[in-house]
């Protein structure tokens, strides 16, 4: 099965740091029949719905393995997962923070970039300027130049318009193009949502697959006229990570995440786009294969 570092046959989960959106897609559903129904739906071929279901088992198999290491990850320290110091000012239970170690490790402790970087193709990353450890509370990079396959949101009706913008990239990636090119079986996704003046107002919504060598210098045109490839230029990202399924209180871990970015930045003298704001998501069923991103960036 294609695997999403943001869907991995389990719940994602997208929201604002205003009230509003907050989508909840199950990709892959919870079963090999659950994914057969889902791509008979969307209308693919009997020949490419008996290789999505051959990679589907592959993934499970690979699951089983991820769950089984990650039983073993208690050795890596927080600020190694993070990719950052936490601030002082965070460590009190109005942030959520607790002293027991027993209680915030484990599960809850996000999957390292590396890691996931390791397994799967990542877009490019480079230094911010900011130096390592300058600041806390925040990792910084600079998203560097590269294509990506996007497609908008219907921000009138978040739930369907994100199903739907899922599954116009997703069979972009599985022949819809000019080469009839499968063009990845890992992709990493970002959400975009523009925010208006009014508290909860969304202007727009944009979802985006990075794409992976060898079609990153010339990839193949959609077919499908709502999908386009569009070239991003370098930009400062500023984030904050969590682990865990959080499941039932996903929205506002993200929401207090959002406010913690916001505060670390500005203790840190960094003033980003606050009418832009990203959310990455690498989501596996289980304990500590997790890791979710609340993002903001420079203004373009």
């Amino acid at each position: 099965m294609l695997k999403l570092l943001a869907f991995c046959g389990v719940l994602t989960y997208v929201t604002s740091l205003t009230p509003s959106p907050y989508v909840d897609f199950n990709f892959g559903g919870s079963s090999e029949s659950d994914f057969e129904d889902q791509l008979r739906e969307q209308e693919f071929s009997e020949e490419k719905i008996d290789q999505l279901l051959e990679e589907f088992r592959e993934g499970q198999k690979e699951l089983e393995m991820d769950l089984e290491a990650d039983e073993d990850d208690s050795t890596v320290s927080w600020a190694e997962t993070r990719g950052y110091a936490e601030c002082a000012f965070f460590k009190t239970p109005k942030y959520g923070y607790v002293e027991d170690k027993k209680l915030c490790s484990g599960c809850l402790k996000p999957k390292s970039m590396a890691e996931i970087c390791a397994e799967f193709q990542c877009p490019f990353f480079g230094n911010s300027g900011i130096p390592p450890g300058a600041n806390c509370g925040f990792m910084a990079r600079q998203l560097l130049s590269a294509n990506w396959a996007v497609t908008s949101i219907d921000a009138g009706d978040l739930e369907k318009g994100y199903e739907a913008a899922f599954w116009r990239l997703y069979k972009y990636l599985n022949g819809a193009n000019t080469q009839g090119a499968t063009l990845a079986s890992s992709v990493y996704m970002v959400n975009k949502w523009l925010l208006g003046d009014h508290i909860g107002q969304i202007e727009g919504a944009q979802m985006a697959f990075f794409i992976p060598s060898p079609y990153q210098d010339s990839p193949p045109a959609p077919t499908d006229g709502q999908v386009a490839i569009e070239f991003w230029s370098p930009l400062n990202i500023y984030s904050r990570a969590f682990g865990g399924d959080r499941s039932g209180q996903r929205a506002d871990v993200i929401k207090n995440q959002y406010r913690m970015l916001q505060r670390a930045l500005g203790e840190g003298g960094v003033s980003p786009n606050k009418k832009m704001l990203m959310t990455f998501e690498f989501v596996k069923p289980g304990c500590g294969s997790q890791r979710s991103e609340v993002i903001l960036a420079d203004h373009a």
